[in-house]
């Protein structure tokens, strides 16, 4: 009952020889794996900039006492690259539209600033008519408002004029019983 190490080999079925991969198919694999490396780092890049932005422009303004901080002071805390839309029809809030550009989803961030070059509130939506629930008044709307305004006060004064002219209150107005006219006969 010795064992021979020629019984134990045999107990094993013979090992199949390793196939080779080709270098063809070991390049093409590389070359993938690198690509979805890249396109998860631009798109990881993206959201972190964002991310890093958002909550440092957080934590400046929970830090001032009246809640707004100077554009300048955000403008240094800005993480990555992101393009940047301005829309200043607002009357006294500019909107700075901030966009980091991933492979698959582009992150965003609205800052309304205010004629002091102070931020005044944020959010991380990529539309809307408010930001962070504050709504701005364009420049259009205010000079509609006061045409409107000035209208309605010319039209006051005007109203108020022949109300002066008027005769007193002890006098009874003349008015005028307008003649009925006769029914003109019917053509058939």
């Amino acid at each position: 009952m010795s064992s021979t190490p020629d019984s134990a080999e045999s107990a094993k079925p013979a090992a199949k020889p390793k196939k080779q991969v080709s270098t063809q198919r070991r390049v093409i694999s590389w070359v993938f794996i690198v690509i979805l490396l890249g396109v998860v780092l631009l798109e990881w890049r993206a959201k972190s900039s964002q991310a890093k932005t958002f909550e440092s422009l957080g934590t400046a303004m929970e830090a001032e006492a009246g809640g707004e901080i100077p554009f300048a002071q955000f403008e240094e805390t800005i993480q990555g690259s992101p393009s940047v839309e301005i829309d200043e029809s607002g009357l006294i809030l500019r909107l700075y539209h901030y966009k980091w550009n991933g492979i698959f989803k582009t992150y965003h961030m609205r800052l309304l600033v205010n004629d002091e070059d102070l931020v005044v509130t944020y959010d991380a939506l990529p539309e809307g008519d408010t930001v962070n629930g504050m709504r701005r008044i364009s420049k259009k709307s205010m000079q509609d408002l006061v045409e409107k305004n000035k209208q309605e006060a010319a039209d006051q004064n005007a109203d108020q004029k022949p109300a002066a002219e008027t005769p007193a209150a002890g006098e009874p107005a003349k008015t005028e019983a307008p003649e009925k006219e006769t029914a003109a006969p019917k053509d058939e």
